[in-house]
């Protein structure tokens, strides 16, 4: 019987299996598994290009069988192909082609939890080829950096960090954002964005806001359906920007900012139900008022318009995270002052509440 492992890197006497056998009969073990890794890592090490971009050929045809990819998976492919990506990185357009095929050969390993890939894939020369092969890779390749990305920034707050200062990464995805090429790639674009976001130091945070990211966020919001995953992460950017003033000023811009905040409170998560009222907090504690003829205007008045009020309280009378109800309570004092003066507050919300706030 042939084997997978016929004509492993530096085996030039024979001809790989796959084509001629079928390919149930190809299943490697663990032997064979360890032997192409090793082969492999060697050729990364030395640099040469020519025998990786061989063995991530046949490493594509093994991986077609489920069990193939178990047994390199449980060998420690993801870890090989990460150290490889890391030693071709930085290489120019000379090793582009092997860095989109040890890519691509990756992306099939994920999810990923090893913390010794993400120190690979995570390092600065990774991320500057992740981000050249965003800017100007093929479709395929674009979409594998998208999903390599995503897996960084949701893996590690400190590596999402560091992957926000890379230069031109910014700027990559919300271009990604604005024209995806796939609604796969715009959600991974999407997710990794938010990720980035809740882990940015503050100028960071300042460089989405002038990309106008605040409004894409609330337009998210408002078109996403059921997908609790993607809008609690949505909703936790959009809870960090709230932290600037110039993400403040952004959303006190946009009309639906506070309706959509009112509207998600409840209905998605306690996750998300904790980042809508602390938003919603944020923007009204530091809101600096305003008149328009002769009426105050502004977010706290659209909130206690909106029914927040109510929403809040009865918020504090369910079960909620700590977080939520802390914000949730802060809020509630702070609006009283307004909403009693303002005619916006009926005692008959109080009916029937079993704690007080």
């Amino acid at each position: 019987m042939h084997t997978a492992i016929d004509n492993f890197p530096g085996d030039s006497r024979r001809t790989y299996a796959v084509e001629s056998t079928s390919r149930r009969h190809n299943h490697l073990n663990s032997a064979d598994a360890a032997s192409f890794l090793s082969q492999f890592a060697s050729a990364s090490r030395s640099g040469d290009c020519a025998r990786c971009l061989e063995s991530t050929s046949r490493l594509s045809a093994i991986l077609m069988d489920n069990r193939n990819r178990s047994r390199l998976a449980g060998a420690g492919a993801a870890c090989v192909l990460a150290t490889a990506f890391r030693s071709f990185a930085g290489g120019g357009s000379s090793t582009e082609p092997v860095l989109k095929a040890i890519l691509a050969e990756l992306v099939l390993f994920f999810p990923i939890y090893d913390e010794e890939v993400f120190l690979d894939i995570g390092s600065p020369e990774s991320l500057d080829s992740i981000v050249s092969i965003l800017k100007y890779g093929d479709s395929l390749g674009k979409q594998n950096a998208l999903l390599l990305l995503k897996e960084i920034v949701c893996f590690d707050s400190e590596l999402a960090r560091a992957a926000a200062r890379i230069d031109g990464l910014i700027e990559a995805l919300m271009s990604v954002i604005r024209a995806p090429n796939s609604p796969r790639d715009s959600k991974t674009s999407l997710l990794a964005t938010f990720h980035l976001v809740v882990s940015a130091d503050e100028w960071v945070a300042n460089n989405f806001v002038k990309m106008r990211l605040v409004d894409l966020i609330i337009e998210f919001i408002v078109d996403s359906k059921s997908e609790r995953k993607m809008t609690e992460a949505a909703l936790a950017a959009f809870d960090r920007l709230c932290g600037c003033a110039e993400g403040r000023e952004k959303a006190y811009e946009n009309a639906l900012t506070v309706p959509v905040l009112v509207v998600r409170m409840f209905g998605i998560s306690d996750l998300a139900t904790e980042f809508a009222v602390s938003s919603l907090w944020k923007l009204c504690k530091n809101w600096k008022g305003g008149e328009e003829n002769g009426e105050m205007v502004g977010c706290v008045i659209e909130a206690l318009q909106d029914g927040v009020f109510l929403k809040l309280l009865m918020l504090l009378q369910v079960e909620c995270s700590q977080g939520a109800r802390e914000s949730a309570t802060k809020l509630l004092k702070f609006l009283k002052i307004y909403g009693t003066g303002l005619e916006c507050i009926d005692t008959m919300d109080f009916r029937g509440l079993r704690r007080p706030f």
